[in-house]
């Protein structure tokens, strides 16, 4: 046998073994992969693959957080405003529940702005229609000066359905009925607040609502007087937040309003309270996801 043959001889069986090598440790992974960690393999691929999708679509998005909505003086009487109002919630035997509610700028003119919980029970169902009512205006244990309207619909988020600690915050929409007698909507007469998602960190606020206990200054805290509260918001990624401070109870729902014209009563919304967290000594409210907050409102549009 010469050489040139041997050295030849000799590389094919080392490649043969390293190629036999190779594979006994394929097969050694797929022997760990059993059924379950094969789908789970699935899932994760499955995961990852929308994700990187979600991420495509993100970069084609175009986000509407340019979206500023503006408020509007009421047209029966643009020196009277009073887009806010106290909810109740009737329980029957006598007992209600109070949040505050505020109307807010929309082309159908009869919707507001409150908190989720405000709308439902404890076992995830809404409350009836017939048991929720709103006095925009109502200050000092008076009516306001439309009296009590009615709600005729609701929009509440799917998610805070399954899960009451989050996504507090929902919509409603009122029957309003004119008083004159003609075609003006509700907010024609209240003015309505107007609203945004661009509010970021460390914000001047002002906050109205109708507390029956908190940290208020110069309020009654009887539930039936409208309150204020004014000062610095924070924010983190998923909720606005007040150090230090307890709006109270009855303050559910009250809107967390930008730049306040005291001469209009009017400003632009962009939270509603949730609640004072004791832990923390913070009220809080959500930050609004403006895709669930836009088909919100497309529902009762």
């Amino acid at each position: 046998m010469n050489k040139k043959f041997s050295l030849y001889l000799l590389i094919v069986l080392i490649a043969i073994m390293v190629i036999t090598s190779h594979a006994s440790v394929i097969s050694q992974r797929n022997a760990f992969r059993t059924p379950e960690k094969i789908k789970e393999t699935a899932r994760f691929k499955a995961k990852h693959e929308r994700n990187l999708e979600n991420e495509k679509r993100s970069k084609h998005k175009i986000y509407s957080r340019n979206i500023v909505v503006e408020p509007i003086l009421s047209q029966m009487n643009p020196n009277l405003n009073f887009p806010i109002g106290r909810f109740l919630i009737n329980l029957g035997n006598g007992s209600v529940l109070q949040c505050t509610a505020s109307v807010i700028n929309t082309t159908n003119g009869n919707i507001g702005l409150t908190s989720a919980h405000c709308l439902t029970k404890d076992d995830g169902t809404t409350f009836d229609l017939k048991d929720l009512s709103f006095s925009p205006g109502y200050d000092n244990q008076q009516e306001g000066p439309l009296g009590t309207i009615n709600i005729e619909n609701l929009a509440v988020p799917y998610t805070h359905l399954v899960d009451p600690d989050v996504k507090d915050y929902a919509l409603v929409k009122f029957a309003f009925t004119d008083p004159n007698k003609g075609n003006a909507r509700l907010q024609d007469y209240t003015g309505a607040l107007g609203w945004r998602f661009d509010i970021g960190n460390n914000t001047l606020t002002n906050v109205f609502g109708y507390p029956a206990s908190g940290d208020m200054v110069n309020c009654t805290k009887d539930g039936k007087h409208l309150c204020v509260w004014q000062g610095n918001v924070q924010k983190d990624n998923n909720y606005y937040f007040i150090d230090d401070v307890n709006l109270g109870s009855g303050a559910s729902g009250s809107p967390l309003i930008f730049q306040y014209n005291r001469n209009e009563h009017l400003g632009y919304v962009y939270a509603a309270h949730e609640a004072y967290v004791d832990e923390t000594d913070e009220s809080i409210a959500p930050i609004w996801d403006e895709q669930i907050f836009l088909g919100l409102l497309l529902k009762l549009s």
